[in-house]
């Protein structure tokens, strides 16, 4: 397929049957976030895709699994091993650099624009070199490589609630940092 020449695709066929998807970016990434997610097995994860990318599941589950992955991946198919990929970016974690970066490289404004899905890929492709998520996975990309330099150590370190993929703050520091901003805006009230 050239999606300069031909309409991006709004229905799957399987065994001489049409199903109609909903390929919407945002159905479409809440798919990509349950692959993800390392909590649901992989029948659930294959359960949720069939269920969210068709309007109607189809008879052959088999079937609507490979072309509803080859859907995701926009027409590719899925050759490689995800496992062997070093993970660089999260829909979920990077949310808020996305909707930036694509707004300040394409003028997307993706609260209020419904995109096909092969269309927010292509964009997303092209996120600027000046936008801070391009910025982040920049970071990443060298820390996985082992490339940082001294200074992208510390500051890997120093913002590792938004540089580590793996990062989750405990509960603990969550309350800390709470009870820290508390007794802040405690004391500047009682002067």
């Amino acid at each position: 397929m050239n999606i300069l020449t031909d309409s991006f695709p709004t229905k799957i066929k399987i065994e001489n049957e049409i199903y109609e998807i909903n390929y919407d970016f945002k159905n479409c990434i809440r798919i990509i976030e349950a692959y993800e997610d390392e909590d649901l097995t992989i029948q659930e994860k294959h359960f949720i895709m069939l269920n969210r990318l068709y309007k109607t599941v189809p008879k052959n589950v088999e079937q609507a699994i490979i072309k509803g992955i080859k859907f995701l991946n926009c027409g590719e198919e899925g050759t490689k091993d995800t496992k062997e990929l070093s993970r660089i970016y999260s829909f979920e974690k990077d949310s808020k650099y996305i909707f930036s970066a694509m707004h300040q490289t394409h003028h997307v404004d993706l609260s209020i624009d419904n995109m096909h899905w092969w269309k927010f890929c292509s964009l997303f492709l092209d996120i600027g070199k000046d936008t801070t998520f391009s910025n982040i996975l920049n970071l990443r990309q060298k820390k996985n490589r082992g490339k940082l330099s001294k200074e992208e150590k510390k500051l890997f370190a120093d913002s590792r609630d938004i540089l580590d993929l793996n990062y989750q703050k405990e509960e603990s520091e969550e309350v800390s940092e709470f009870m820290k901003l508390f007794n802040d805006g405690g004391d500047e009230e009682r002067m």
